[in-house]
């Protein structure tokens, strides 16, 4: 992280006398006395003198020893012992002098390297807010004064922080990547000391070479993702401020696969493992339209040499899966792979690697397997830290270009293939995976050559390392100290949540092999059971969707029954109403005739008694 100065920045560092001045370390300490004999002879002291005040250092940065004190035991100045302490012993200032002593700023640098280690790293508002806090609360009246010259309502500004960093090479401004909480806790350095001491002692006790060290892992490919996926900077016309990326339509088995590499510390390469939608029994062909002789095309045909391919719905990992392919590896690959050498396979802790099955079979042929520490594979899984970033990037650029050669605009019922996607990510694998590239993933996470330093910068920093009792250690002494208590627990197996909670080898005793064994018929039956209880759940709901489709069909029964009496009692009422009408009619009729021959009989008897009258 260290920050180069500018081009004037030899000149700074010259003494008073013109020779260069002594080195500085990280803290700001002199390097040994030999070293800066020459820069310090301008100041008249004495060789004694000089391993005197060397070793009065500690004390005096510490605040065990005045300045004062030194100073009249040397028979010099206090400027010069201060300058000692603070380390700017022989360095001409140049320009204005900073506002900040010498201190202050090492204190705000200290704090700065503190918060970055915690995982809480400081912006420049943040340190120039917490100067003018400073400057408020703690600075002196007599040296307000002069810094309200300099900072305006005693914020520092950019060029105070600009000039800042120049003078503090330790610190520098850097991009920020998020890091979730609990992969920091997973980075401490007991878990990172024990996995590269167990590293260590399996290998030396077995005898295990750098050829011999693999590292595996998946990765999955959204076709979809990669193309709609954020790019670099395109060219467009000028003023126009968006570009427009067609993406195509991409077929259904062609959404999603997954790639699974194995590599060598060496920078050798297995063939990679390919899981493609479909059916096992029904591998993905197509008529070859470039031979013109209509000769089927397989996707081994476009995919990297030897490349192993297997068909799942959906085309991701699961343990029988991994399990499948750990007998696969094992009978057709590790066991004509020098037989006769003890191998290691470096491998996560995920639930679907830890099936028995699979385990027992990397056994039988002489495989270790080394499990890594819960959430810590962004520091040492190879594949992860340096691999698969640059291979979706190359996949991602690779399925762009095959896009523009599909001439989507033109042509909308264009479809990228499962064929298309295998040959861009193939094509990216062979591109990506060189043997340079995999030597330097293995030497980043510090496998090949063993090297704990290399983990240092993903370590976390906790109050309790700031204790006095616990002495700060790095890891390759760490891993010392733990390696007879790792050599002691090797085959003691930590569990938490169906996983392993840290790094262990899977040579493992028979204990060990009975708990899995047990697990994994655990893990069986209640896959069995839980499989009974799911044809159990849905033939009660057959049974009972045919208890409901049969009371739908006696009701509708029951409706039909009711509708057809109610037609018959319609028609009877129907009927009866006919009957009494027409049966009104006739009596209506008679009535009728009644009065018609009363009337008649009434008029024949007035015309009778007319007559007899006459």
């Amino acid at each position: 992280m260290a920050r180069r100065t500018r081009a004037g920045a030899a000149a700074a560092r010259r003494g008073r006398s013109g020779r260069p001045a002594a080195p500085q370390t990280a803290g700001g300490e002199s390097g040994a006395a030999p070293a800066i004999a020459s820069a310090e002879r301008s100041w008249g002291l004495s060789p004694e003198n000089e391993i005197l005040i060397e070793s009065w250092l500690p004390r005096l940065r510490a605040g065990e020893m005045a300045v004062l004190h030194a100073a009249r035991s040397l028979g010099r100045s206090q400027r010069l012992v201060a300058s000692a302490r603070d380390g700017t012993r022989g360095v001409a200032r140049r320009g204005r002098p900073p506002v900040l002593t010498e201190l202050e700023e090492r204190a705000i640098e200290e704090q700065i390297l503190y918060w970055h280690a915690r995982g809480a790293p400081l912006l420049e508002r943040d340190v120039c807010a917490s100067v003018q806090e400073y400057i408020n609360n703690d600075v002196s009246e007599v040296r307000k004064a002069p810094v309200h010259k300099v900072f305006k309502d005693w914020l520092p500004g950019r060029d105070w922080m600009r000039s800042y960093l120049g003078r503090r090479p330790n610190v520098s401004k850097v991009a920020s990547k998020s890091l979730e909480a609990v992969r920091a806790a997973a980075t401490n350095p007991e878990n990172l000391a024990r996995m590269m001491a167990l590293l260590k002692l399996v290998r030396e006790k077995k005898g295990i070479t750098a050829a011999n060290v693999f590292n595996a892992d998946e990765s999955g490919f959204s076709t979809k993702d990669l193309l709609s996926g954020s790019r670099k900077r395109p060219l467009a016309p000028s003023g126009t401020s968006t570009a427009k990326v067609v993406v195509p339509c991409v077929s259904d088995d062609a959404q999603f696969l997954t790639l699974l590499p194995i590599i060598a510390a060496d920078g050798d390469q297995l063939p990679p493992t390919f899981i493609v939608k479909g059916s096992p029994n029904n591998p993905k062909r197509r008529r070859n339209a470039e031979r013109g002789d209509g000769a089927w095309q397989f996707l081994n045909d476009v995919a990297p040499p030897n490349s192993i391919f297997l068909y799942k719905t959906p085309a991701g990992m699961d343990g029988n899966t991994w399990t499948k392919w750990c007998i696969f590896l094992a009978t057709r690959v590790f066991s004509t792979l020098r037989p006769s050498e003890t191998k290691i396979i470096i491998i996560d802790g995920c639930r679907a690697h830890l099936g028995y099955e699979a385990l027992a079979a990397l056994a039988r042929v002489n495989v270790e397997v080394l499990i890594l520490p819960a959430n810590t594979t962004h520091a040492t899984q190879q594949l992860d830290v340096t691999l698969f970033q640059p291979l979706k990037r190359e996949a991602k650029d690779l399925l762009s270009k095959a896009t523009r050669q599909m001439n989507v605009i033109d042509l909308k019922s264009a479809k990228l293939g499962i064929f298309e996607v295998v040959a861009c990510v193939g094509k990216a694998y062979e591109k990506v995976f060189a043997p340079t590239l995999i030597r330097a993933a293995f030497r980043t996470t510090g496998v090949e050559p063993w090297n704990p330093e290399m983990l240092e910068k993903h370590t976390a920093l906790s109050n309790s390392d700031k204790r006095k009792r616990k002495r700060k250690q790095t890891l390759t002494l760490l891993a010392a100290r733990l390696a007879p208590a790792v050599a002691s627990g090797t085959h003691d197996l930590t569990w938490e949540r169906g996983a392993m909670k840290t790094t262990q080898a899977v040579f493992m005793d028979e204990d060990n092999r009975k708990w899995l064994a047990k697990k994994q018929d655990d893990r069986s039956a209640a896959e069995a059971a839980k499989e009974e209880a799911k044809r159990q759940r849905s033939a009660a709901a057959a049974q009972r969707k045919e208890q409901a489709a049969k009371a739908a069909l006696e009701r509708l029964e029951r409706m039909r029954v009711v509708k057809e009496r109610k037609v018959v009692e319609a028609a009877a009422l129907e009927a009866k109403r006919v009957a009494r009408g027409e049966k009104q009619a006739a009596a209506r009729a008679a009535k009728e005739l009644q009065q018609h021959a009363r009337e008649r009989k009434s008029t024949g008897e007035r015309r009778g008694t007319s007559q007899s009258c006459q």
